[in-house]
């Protein structure tokens, strides 16, 4: 019996189907949950730890790092001791972190906890989208990623002001405690609903390709986080990257010359899915700097409070959601590659409009070209996701998922901190050539009017990756159902 005839038999059957969707479902809302509650409650942490600013961001990179260093190994762990097992036991991990983040009596073990829920978390976002595509009747597929993608976007959209009132009306801990009842359902629902499956165990575990991974990963991620605060020409700096970066390379070269690799590279011969991976490349870049750019520009650049930015920002997202709903019932009448296209011209031209504000800039359009922005990334993703996903053999797909969701978590981290950078580097040169003497004054006019050119130059940046991946667009082969 060969793989697919097995994954039929093992598959979702239609009672379970509900159960599986919710498990999955509220997974992706509490990943998204996990990452943009906490950012909008860090000078909360300051505050109540007595912590700075370099030292309080250990809460968010303690979670990111783990996270991305978890993700190549994700598909490996789950077709060695089954989804089931491994999704269950992280999700109670995820749980069990939460519960001790809320309890942790100083700073020192809140980065030590949320550092344990990068490690669950980092396994369990490639398993859930493996799962769809191992599971799910394949013209179930594309509606189930369509439905999960949507949850994603809400727990983008509702994270910083879910944060917001909770920790107006109570403490910081139930920031964590609103993770343990949804860890709970989740639980239950994939008990019920996870087909169970028989563990292959043969091969022992490569733990030298583990290491090398993770620590390849981790060194690289680090490198670039810290990068600012060693100083980017510093030893420190260049022998954490290089490490990392070589530790990277003999674990892609280990892969080839293994019979169970830990990440299967044979999924980049499936050129959908390359195409695919580049283009989300361009996409996360766009999501990870977004939040720094709006919030410099509105906060520093126009002088808008936090809470005005917040709900300012809520228009665009909720946008987002119904971008996501609406490109989950284009998809079904057959316009893929249209609504990828399509969904690309709309990120660029949104992006286009806010290459050059100013101070002046009418507040209607700048929100016109973010909302512009969201509502073309809504109408990308899950179609994007799909054509590269889908062509992906039934076996190779937990390793598609894995290599899918590594590439992106890297590439958003380290395009982030570079932009970061250059967003600096350009605010202190435009202070300097607009005749201004010294280091730049924060809360002077020359230094908001500095801020906003920077921030146009880091949309130029963006705007030519979003031109190139706009071009690859055009490179999709249109499937068997697919009209346009």
């Amino acid at each position: 019996m060969n793989f697919v005839e097995e994954n039929k038999q093992k598959g979702i059957s239609g009672k379970y189907t509900t159960l599986f969707l919710t498990a999955i479902l509220l997974t992706n809302v509490v990943a998204m949950l996990n990452t943009s509650t906490v950012t909008i409650s860090l000078p909360t942490y300051m505050s109540v730890f007595q912590v700075d600013i370099n030292t309080v961001q250990w809460v968010v990179v303690g979670y990111m790092l783990p996270l991305g260093m978890m993700m190549p190994l994700s598909g490996y762990l789950c077709e060695r001791y089954t989804y089931r097992k491994v999704f269950l036991l992280s999700v109670a991990a995820l749980g069990i972190c939460s519960l001790g983040c809320a309890c942790s009596f100083n700073f020192c073990w809140l980065v030590v906890f949320r550092f344990l829920k990068g490690i669950a978390g980092g396994i369990i976002v490639p398993s859930t989208m493996a799962m769809l595509y191992r599971y799910v009747p394949k013209q179930l597929q594309a509606n189930y990623l369509g439905t999960t993608i949507l949850f994603q976007s809400l727990g983008i959209a509702i994270g910083p002001t879910l944060a917001g009132l909770l920790l107006q009306v109570s403490s910081w801990h139930v920031l964590f405690l609103f993770n343990v009842p949804l860890t709970l359902i989740i639980l239950w629902s994939g008990w019920k609903s996870i087909p169970t499956e028989v563990s292959s165990d043969a091969a022992k575990v490569d733990f030298i390709g583990v290491l090398q991974v993770s620590l390849g990963t981790g060194l690289i991620m680090i490198a670039f986080a810290q990068g600012d605060r060693w100083g980017w020409v510093s030893v420190s700096f260049w022998c954490c990257l290089l490490t990392g970066l070589l530790l990277a390379i003999i674990f892609i070269v280990r892969q080839f010359h293994t019979a169970h690799p830990l990440l299967n590279f044979a999924v980049l011969r499936y050129r959908p899915f390359v195409l695919t991976l580049l283009v989300q490349c361009t996409l996360a870049m766009t999501l990870g700097i977004n939040g720094i750019l709006a919030q410099f520009y509105f906060q520093t650049g126009r002088g808008f409070s936090p809470a005005a930015t917040g709900l300012l920002l809520m228009g665009p997202s909720i946008i987002m959601l119904m971008g996501n709903a609406l490109s989950n019932a284009l998809h079904k009448k057959g316009l893929m590659r249209s609504l990828i296209s399509g969904g690309m011209t709309l990120v660029l031209l949104g992006n286009l409009g806010v290459c050059n504000l100013s101070i002046e800039s009418n507040l209607i359009f700048v929100l016109f070209c973010y909302t512009l922005r969201f509502f073309g990334l809504a109408l990308v993703q899950m179609p994007l996701t799909n054509y590269g996903l889908s062509v992906i053999a039934p076996e190779l797909s937990g390793h598609a998922s894995s290599m899918f969701n590594w590439t992106k978590q890297v590439v958003q981290v380290v395009s982030t901190n570079i932009l970061t950078v250059l967003l600096s580097l350009n605010l202190n040169r435009y202070y300097l050539a607009a005749g201004n003497i010294g280091m730049p004054q924060e809360g002077t006019m020359a230094y908001r009017l500095a801020a906003i050119r920077a921030v146009n130059t880091d949309y130029v940046y963006l705007a030519i990756f979003l031109l190139i991946s706009l071009g690859c667009t055009f490179l999709i082969r249109p499937q068997k159902n697919d009209k346009r």
